[in-house]
């Protein structure tokens, strides 16, 4: 009996960024950030804590 496991590193496998865009977007869109996609695509790889500040334009405590 062969047993395999399958591990994708966040896109090493499979392209997610088009998912973490529209989670970002909508994220955005809740908070009324109207951020546009396409801005949003540009910083996915960034982590949290520096693609929001990216978006609003100003520096996060």
């Amino acid at each position: 009996m062969s047993l395999a496991v399958l591990l994708d590193v966040d896109g090493t496998l499979v392209d997610n960024s088009y998912f973490h865009t529209v989670a970002w977007w909508r994220a955005c869109h809740e908070y009324g950030i109207l951020a546009k996609m396409a801005v949003i695509h540009r910083l996915i790889g960034m982590g949290g804590d520096q693609l929001v500040p990216a978006l609003i334009g100003r520096d996060m405590p």
